[in-house]
């Protein structure tokens, strides 16, 4: 009888420790996806979209991040969008190739209560949960003003009566959605000083040996100018390897203005580049959004967030190198 006794006392205390240990398990984490849609992702510009995210959320381990690039067409970004849906995603990130297209799977997919954030002016046209964007014109117009200082600048040192100047614009492509902007903004300013022409105007298509070669073509039909203004760091970058001799005569000026061995930010505080356009890097705004959904899935977003850019130049380049780029704002 004794035996019996101690044998279900013990299963009883065997019992209650199992299942303390049960209790004592902690609950799974929800893994919760992140999809990052790129309209053209061997740009510069979305190629740091892309590793700025998959820096931030690589220190998250509740996400996992999956990233599509549609190289330009509109018919894979599509089929992209449908691969993201069905990963059940908290989030998608998409820069749209043609806003129309997507337009009716972004109304869906916010409809099913997912968080669709659109990059760019484009994606203001698609019913996302909100549009984060930069002003093109204003990068252009950055620009335009740094120009035309300078030039002011020079023509008071040398007694001149008047504000002259050769410039050469070297465009991302002819017509492109960020290069028209950019420069509308950019002739808006120099038209203030009728002395400032542009005397040639070419596309690069935003890589460093488009810069170059439109550089070179520059020089030959144009001899000597001013200021050359590039829509991104890397045609900036190969313009001034394909200036040599004359890129001390030359005010030399790029776009995007980011961190890195080839950003603005760098060539200007190694004096490669006299000046960026620092563009802020929207998906940096859109993970704050997304960290804030995942502490907080009930709060209400803007329609749209604007971020304002910053001109970099050799005055302010070391202390934006130590401090950072002004503070995002809060979702």
């Amino acid at each position: 009888m004794m035996l019996r006794v101690f044998y279900l006392f013990l299963l009883t205390v065997f019992g209650l420790v199992s299942g303390c240990k049960r209790s004592a398990e902690p609950e799974a984490k929800v893994i919760r996806g992140i999809v990052l849609l790129s309209a053209q992702g061997e740009r510069p510009y979305e190629l740091a979209q892309k590793q700025n995210l998959l820096r931030v959320s690589g220190m998250n381990m509740e996400v996992n991040l999956l990233t599509y690039d549609a190289a330009g067409s509109a018919r894979t970004q599509v089929e992209q969008f449908g691969k993201a849906m069905t990963e059940k995603p908290l989030a998608i990130v998409v820069t749209p190739v043609d806003a129309a297209v997507l337009f009716d799977q972004v109304n869906a997919a916010v409809q099913a209560g997912v968080l669709v954030i659109g990059l760019g002016e484009k994606a203001s046209a698609m019913p996302c949960s909100t549009v984060l964007s930069c002003d093109q014109r204003e990068l252009g117009r950055l620009a335009g003003e740094l120009t035309v200082n300078a030039l002011t600048r020079l023509a008071k040192d040398e007694n001149k009566p008047e504000v002259t100047g050769r410039v050469v614009e070297i465009r991302g492509d002819e017509l492109g959605e960020l290069s028209t902007p950019r420069h509308e903004g950019f002739i808006e300013v120099l038209n203030k000083a009728p002395g400032v022409v542009v005397v040639h105007d070419a596309p690069g298509a935003w890589t460093k040996l488009g810069g170059k070669e439109r550089t070179l073509e520059a020089i030959k039909l144009q001899s000597s100018f001013d200021v050359l203004y590039a829509h991104n760091d890397a045609m900036a970058f190969g313009a001034g390897a394909a200036l040599g001799a004359q890129r001390s005569n030359v005010l030399l000026i790029g776009t995007d203005g980011f961190l890195g061995e080839e950003g603005g930010l760098t060539l200007v505080s190694n004096g490669d580049l006299d000046g960026s356009i620092y563009q802020p890097i929207l998906v940096d705004m859109a993970w704050k959004i997304i960290s804030r959904r995942l502490i907080e899935s009930a709060f209400i977003l803007k329609p749209s967030y604007r971020l304002v850019p910053t001109l970099i130049t050799p005055k302010n380049a070391s202390d934006l190198m130590r401090d950072g780029m002004p503070p995002l704002p809060e979702p």
